[in-house]
């Protein structure tokens, strides 16, 4: 199955999922419209609904087949009846929240060279000084757009014009967990010690992925960010790595 509605293509990913797509691009008006359908979703409680996993521009809804659909009817006449109704109701819901209610995590950032493995050597490409680095990076919030490819791996954007860089052509065999990094246009945490190829320009002593099934990710899609410069005495006492 694979229709449209309004600005939404809807499609089937295997037999048990369904894809809301918008445009492919990295859009925070994207973004927020995605939150919303999650949030207008799971407020609905609906029978069958096993996840919903939000990205860039897509939601995905995994379901149970049998619980979520009538064997006695058409799959795709059901699936395209649900999706219908959903966008029905959420294009016409009075949606309060806005971008100023998301939620904002402050998060310490140790900027100096012994974490700051690349910050040297972007000042050199993009003849910047390392203190302009680190005021650009910490001048704005960061809007979350998606949660992968590691658990807790945070994918955040924009970073600014002056800071874009590709990531390293040939990745490190081990990027330290809390390393923060650049990679074009986003910014990203490293939840696990992990190979990897972004731009290294600090670390955070926090820790934003715990297995603990009550804890896991510190962030989700939707959340915003704020890094702040600290130094490494502070990070030391606030280390959560130990």
């Amino acid at each position: 199955m694979q229709h449209k509605f309004q600005n939404w293509s809807i499609y089937n990913l295997g037999d048990h999922a369904l894809v809301f797509a918008l445009a492919p691009i990295i859009d925070v008006s994207i973004l927020q419209k995605l939150k919303h359908l999650h949030a207008l979703i799971e407020s609905k409680k609906i029978n069958g609904i096993l996840d919903i996993i939000p990205s860039y521009h897509t939601l995905t809804i995994v379901y149970d087949i049998p619980i979520f659909l009538s064997p006695t009817q058409n799959v795709n006449d059901q699936l395209q009846l649900f999706s219908t109704q959903l966008l029905s109701e959420f294009e016409n819901k009075i949606l309060t929240q806005n971008k100023n209610e998301a939620t904002i995590h402050q998060v310490p950032v140790c900027y100096e060279n012994i974490f700051a493995l690349d910050i040297e050597n972007i000042s050199k490409t993009k003849q910047i000084s390392c203190q302009s680095i680190i005021q650009i990076h910490t001048s704005k919030q960061y809007d979350v757009y998606s949660i992968g490819f590691l658990p807790g791996f945070t994918y955040m954007g924009l970073v600014d014009e002056q800071l874009k860089i590709a990531r390293h052509n040939k990745p490190r065999n081990e990027v330290a967990a809390g390393s923060v990094g650049i990679a074009g246009l986003q910014t990203g945490i490293y939840p696990t010690n992990c190979p990897g190829g972004w731009q290294i320009i600090g670390k955070t002593p926090l820790k934003i992925f715990d297995p603990h099934p009550d804890k896991l990710a510190k962030f989700k899609v939707g959340d915003r960010v704020q890094f702040y410069s600290i130094s490494k005495s502070v990070f030391d006492s606030l280390n959560e790595y130990l």
